[in-house]
């Protein structure tokens, strides 16, 4: 059916380009649409046409297609994105295929908030501390940002938290209730340029052992401070979300809502009260200045602090985390005849001390002690990037950084005492791009970027304890093109890619579930990506306006040379990564406030192991989303809004456990939902 669909739509597109150009001349292309979203990839600070990144645009719009609980259906509307959610709570946030090296968390991909790094010197990004409503947009840049973010073959996520309409004051409160015990409640005041924002989410989950509650504060100002501008960012957030655990195919027929079972030798998630406990704070600035009227510098400081406990199958591991670090930025534009030039350089350093602890777990309680151990991790990038723009529609890139990181390692339990350190020096990653704009609605984009990604923390020392210090970082190397279009009422944009990763970190099991990571050799990535979309009606005088639009990512990902064991797996489909993703939508607004969104994503089968002897099933997926907003005079104003999803699959997850130990692939999620929401708020001007 999705063929279908995606075939339909590519053979309608020249007819509604055709329309197009029969009623706006080209020509006629507004500051306003082009300008409408900045792109701030690579710091270029440009527009969707002009950019030379690949970037995926999360903004309050798309947003709002879907439920207001979660970024999830959001974010994998984003060809070449996925985000997954095993049980609520655990997040999954993937760019082009980098959770190969695990089946959870966020891996291989830098995480920016606000201008200020939110993934920390081992890699870690508390993505799921943060409420809902704690951000209002995501860049997604696709493909190696090494050359100016350092660490990571992936990706890079630019996340903003902004004031709405700073001309205004405002106070703001939200409620929302759902099935499987889901409750939301997000309190927000806004006074001058100081926003502070409270969230609370929790629900009971689908699964047996996969309740979750989490209480979150963010706050932000931005303010004059004698000739810059002063950028603050803090937040502190406490969750707690249970862990159910893979189940076999068997387990998954008989009831999907089971947690892992207790085996003869090994206890199961409900009996060991397996869960996340983690307390969070982040407190952050960013400082810019005009030094001149050619330079800018931007300086960006955090510090942070976890406090995290772990309940496990084998093990209750306790760690207590504080990182600290920043990024200065100088950045030079100037005008030399015709071409106009921006040169960008800076660096970044962080640094975080994890004290790790483990002990036996007594059904949820801290028993013998297992190991004591700490941690410290140090990283520094220093970069430099030089951009053209020649003739007025050529934009040429090119940018280099230099990397170093190092692990030190002590342990202190089981004598004897050892201290040993891994070393990741002298890495350079290079990148070249250019996108040349073609009678003033198209664009042609090529690029060619290098990225590196060391262990993180959580591989140099596993849950389990130890440390890796065998394991070598990856190396990528990203060949891309891309075509682009952007008029009035048709934007498109289709990419191809290649990607080669050497060294690739991947995640395997023993029989107690604890995880242990190995390089897997060399990989081949081939990808096509595209976005299209489509304003059937636009006339401010209609009583509707309409927008088609899809979406979506078609993949060849193979193991290119791997040997496991005596086993050859080259050539072999690199397991988790659904060859076709496609997601179609319909958006209609209508007049007196109210507005309307459909979605249908189809995702393909994908392989559970390496060996490509055990599949998933394909699913369907339908999402459905109303909204009345209504403003009740100056002041008041008010939200009413109800979500329902449909999932037809015959085994549907939100996460499998890749390469499971004993075939325990299945987190199995629920095939229908839904959600309602209120929202009222108070709003006034500022004096």
């Amino acid at each position: 059916m999705s063929r279908y669909l995606l075939i339909s739509f590519f053979s309608c597109l020249p007819i509604f380009q055709s329309f197009a150009q029969t009623t706006i001349q080209n020509d006629t292309l507004t500051a306003k649409q082009l300008d409408e979203i900045t792109v701030n990839a690579f710091e270029s600070k440009t527009n969707r046409l002009s950019t030379t990144a690949t970037v995926g645009l999360l903004t309050a719009k798309s947003i709002e297609r879907f439920s207001s609980t979660t970024w999830t259906n959001a974010v994998n509307a984003i060809p070449g994105v996925r985000m997954e959610e095993r049980s609520p709570g655990s997040y999954r946030f993937s760019v082009r295929g980098s959770l190969i090296r695990s089946p959870f968390g966020i891996r291989n991909v830098k995480f920016y908030w606000n201008g200020i790094p939110f993934t920390d010197a081992g890699g870690n990004t508390p993505l799921n501390s943060l409420d809902f409503g704690a951000v209002q947009s995501m860049e997604v840049i696709k493909g190696p940002g090494s050359s100016l973010y350092g660490a990571g073959t992936g990706g890079v996520v630019l996340m903003q938290s902004r004031t709405d309409n700073p001309g205004m004051n405002r106070v703001e409160q939200s409620v929302g209730y759902g099935k499987y015990g889901f409750q939301s409640r997000s309190t927000t005041l806004q006074v001058g340029d100081i926003s502070v924002q409270y969230g609370h989410q929790e629900q009971d989950g689908y699964r047996k052992q996969s309740g979750m509650v989490r209480d979150a504060i963010r706050f932000t100002s931005n303010s004059k401070v004698g000739k810059g501008t002063l950028s603050l960012l803090g937040m502190y957030s406490d969750l707690t979300y249970q862990t159910p655990g893979g189940i076999t195919l068997t387990q998954y027929k008989t009831d999907p809502k089971l947690a892992r079972q207790s085996s003869q030798t090994v206890p199961g998630s409900e009996a060991q009260h397996a869960a996340i406990y983690t307390k969070f704070a982040l407190l952050g600035g960013n400082y810019s200045i005009a030094l001149n009227d050619n330079w800018i510098q931007s300086t960006a400081l955090y510090l942070t602090t976890n406090d995290f406990a772990n309940p496990f199958i084998s093990n209750y591991e306790k760690r207590d985390e504080q990182g600290l670090g920043g990024r200065n930025i100088w950045q030079n534009t100037s005008q030399i005849g015709n071409v106009k030039t921006n040169w960008t350089t800076g660096f970044e350093w962080q640094y975080s001390k994890s004290a790790q602890r483990n002990y036996d777990n007594l059904a949820g309680i801290p028993g013998k002690q297992q190991t004591v151990e700490d941690v410290r991790t140090s990283a520094l990038t220093a970069f430099t990037q030089l951009e053209a723009v020649l003739f007025s529609d050529l934009t040429v890139t090119a940018g280099v950084s230099y990397n170093t990181s190092k692990y030190k390692y002590e342990r202190f339990f089981a004598l004897p005492y050892s201290k040993e350190q891994r070393t990741f020096d002298g890495i350079f990653v290079p990148r070249f791009a250019l996108n040349k704009i073609i009678a003033k609605t198209w664009a042609v984009t090529a690029s060619y970027s290098s990225g590196f990604s060391p262990p993180t923390l959580q591989e140099v020392r596993p849950s389990a304890g130890g440390f890796h210090r065998d394991l070598e970082a990856e190396r990528g190397m990203n060949t891309e093109i891309g075509i682009r279009k952007i008029s009035n009422r048709i934007t498109a944009e289709v990419n191809v890619y290649h990607f080669g990763l050497k060294q690739t970190i991947v995640r395997r099991t023993n029989e107690a579930g604890s995880e242990y990571f190995i390089n897997a050799g060399k990989t081949k990535q081939i990808g096509l990506e595209w976005n299209l979309g489509y304003d059937l009606i636009t006339n401010p005088k209609s009583p509707v306006s309409l927008r088609i639009w899809d979406s979506g990512t078609y993949t060849k990902y193979t193991y290119d040379n791997y040997q496991s064991g005596d086993v050859n797996l080259s050539g072999k489909l690199i397991p988790g990564i659904p060859r076709l993703i496609q997601t179609t939508g319909l958006d209609a607004k209508f007049k007196y406030g109210f507005s309307f969104y459909a979605t249908y994503q189809h995702g393909s089968s994908l392989y559970l192991n390496d060996a490509n002897t055990v599949k998933n099933t394909p699913y369907n997926q339908f999402t459905a989303r109303a909204a009345w907003k209504k403003s009740w005079g100056n002041h008041f104003y008010s939200e009413l809004s109800a979500s329902a999803e449909k999932v037809n699959a015959a085994i549907y997850s939100l996460g499998y456990d890749l390469n499971a130990f004993g075939s325990r692939y299945y987190n199995s999620a629920p095939k229908n939902n839904l959600w309602a929401g209120v929202k009222v708020g108070w709003e006034w001007k500022k004096r």
